[in-house]
């Protein structure tokens, strides 16, 4: 058997620990279990389910958990979730508290080097916290029956603070429930 290796996706030189992101994460096989959109048009609207209310709790729950992390536009579709989130510079003491969903970053050095795995407090970081927490609320619902609740990667997309970005980017988030097929 042939090994699988994942292609990169992330930018080489970008340290994805401050400024504008455009994530999108989308369910293992695209398995629709958030919910599903009700109405049609400028009606349009998602109508969560049980996990779709985990998954909308967690990601409102990540400043409380990643100080320096703030939330922008947010819509979960039935199989995936668009967001922007904004990522503050960190205090240059560089370690992030221990919460319920991360360690303490002091942790993570062993002999005065990182282990493997993103950077504490960076984009990555705070996407693996969320997939985690909210993979392991939905297995005790017993809707994954202990499988994955989400693709192996992300997609992102650093927004560009000129040209309007941001805001086409927001506008997309707020009309995808219409756009649904």
């Amino acid at each position: 058997m042939a090994l699988r290796f994942r292609k990169h996706i992330r930018l080489p030189d970008h340290d994805y620990m401050g400024g504008a992101y455009f994530v999108t994460l989308c369910t293992r096989s695209r398995l629709q279990v958030f919910g599903r959109i009700v109405g049609t048009g400028d009606t349009a609207r998602m109508e969560l389910t049980d996990v779709g209310r985990i998954v909308d709790e967690c990601w409102r729950a990540i400043p409380d958990h990643f100080t320096h992390a703030r939330l922008d536009e947010m819509q979960i579709m039935p199989d995936h979730l668009h967001a922007i989130l904004v990522l503050d510079r960190r205090p240059a003491s560089g370690t992030v508290g221990a919460t319920p969903w991360v360690a303490a970053t002091d942790a993570l050095y062993v002999n005065g080097s990182r282990s493997n795995g993103p950077q504490p407090g960076s984009l990555g970081a705070i996407i693996a916290a969320f997939k985690s927490e909210t993979t392991k609320r939905a297995n005790r619902l017993n809707v994954t029956m202990g499988l994955r609740l989400w693709q192996p990667n992300y997609y992102e997309r650093v927004i560009r603070e000129h040209g309007g970005e941001y805001g086409r980017i927001a506008r997309y988030i707020e009309e995808n429930p219409q756009n649904w097929f």
